[in-house]
């Protein structure tokens, strides 16, 4: 077998290894290593390629063997243990992926399984493999608090043989949370300075099912809800109606992927601002609260900014949701505004 090699490359992937009890001839056997692969990003918090092969971090891997079977066709109780909890970091020295516990070798014809995840952060996390009628694995997940947030990517590659030529495995990691940033801007001439922003009534726990189509997670009923303060640059006023990104570099909040409420006053976002005409104050310090009632869901691995338009009349609510992809190469980044 050849050596299977995770090379980097210039989107958010991942290589994933594994160990299996029948392996081929000695002079022959595959040894499996690993690679990272992660999409190009503007904000600190963001995974990516440096983040992953950063002392310490690296990814886990988990493996089954599903011998002659493929996902589709086998039962949870058919799937063999292959890899366990493996953890993968980078060697700056070597400059390659390693695995603890290896080497690690393909078996001659099954079909193996690899399941992946990188970068949790200080949250709560716990791996569930399959069980009863569940064939995939699933992560139930806790939102950290805003300073022990990571940007949290998952991967998984299925039904993988001994590969023949290049023996690496590719995971292609994709983002698992929904990133959330704001912008402000004025409803006339006048300056708006923002005090805090602040995302009340968010749900901070689910399970994700690495069998979904587009990783959907399952929120429980009891979810704990949480408040979540936004990072506002120094520069935290604004001027005319022309938005104003108002996030400091690192702000972006992840934040666990969930259905708005259809009840009022669920979910809600404050602000508290002041308003100035020059250098006077014109306004008490106002404190505002926007419902999230029916407004656009936070979806597995995209990114929502919320655009709140400031007035010192206490404009009505409006809503125009548009939802982006993460930002990468080529892409631009859309907004979804709400006026206050």
């Amino acid at each position: 077998m050849k050596k299977i090699l995770l090379t980097a490359v210039a989107a958010l992937a991942i290589v994933g290894c594994t160990q299996n009890e029948e392996i081929e001839k000695a002079g022959e056997k595959a040894e499996i290593n690993f690679g990272t692969i992660v999409s190009k990003t503007t904000r600190a918090a963001i995974t990516n390629l440096a983040t992953l092969q950063g002392e310490g971090v690296g990814f886990t891997v988990y493996a089954y063997n599903s011998g002659t079977k493929t996902m589709a066709e086998v039962t949870s109780s058919e799937l063999k243990v292959f890899m366990s909890d493996i953890k993968v970091t980078y060697n700056t020295t070597k400059e390659t992926w390693e695995a603890t516990g290896g080497p690690y070798y393909w078996p001659l014809t099954d079909n193996i399984q690899f399941f992946a995840y990188g970068n949790p952060g200080t949250t709560t996390l716990a791996y569930n493999s399959p069980a009863g009628s569940q064939t995939y694995p699933t992560i139930t997940y806790t939102v950290a608090d805003v300073a022990g947030q990571k940007d949290f990517v998952v991967a998984k590659e299925t039904d993988k043989t001994k590969p023949t030529g290049d023996a690496s495995v590719s995971l292609a990691f994709t983002h698992a949370l929904t990133q959330v940033n704001f912008s402000v801007k004025g409803a006339d001439k006048y300056t708006y300075k923002v005090t805090s922003i602040t995302l009340k009534g968010i749900a901070n726990t689910g399970t994700y099912n690495f069998g979904a189509t587009s990783g959907e997670w399952e929120i429980s009923s009891e979810a704990t809800t949480t408040n979540y303060l936004y990072s506002l640059k120094d520069d935290n006023s604004v001027t005319g109606t022309t938005a104003y990104a108002i996030g400091a570099d690192d702000s972006a909040l992840m934040l666990m992927p969930q259905k708005m409420p259809t009840e009022d006053n669920k979910a809600t976002i404050e602000v508290v601002y002041q308003v100035f005409d020059g250098d006077a104050a014109i306004s008490e310090v106002i404190t505002s609260s926007i419902d999230l009632k029916g407004t656009t869901n936070w979806e597995t691995g995209k990114k929502i900014r919320y655009i709140l338009e400031l007035s010192n009349k206490g404009a009505a609510v409006s809503f125009v949701p548009e939802v982006g992809e993460w930002l990468t190469e080529g892409k631009t980044e859309k907004d979804e505004n709400l006026s206050n």
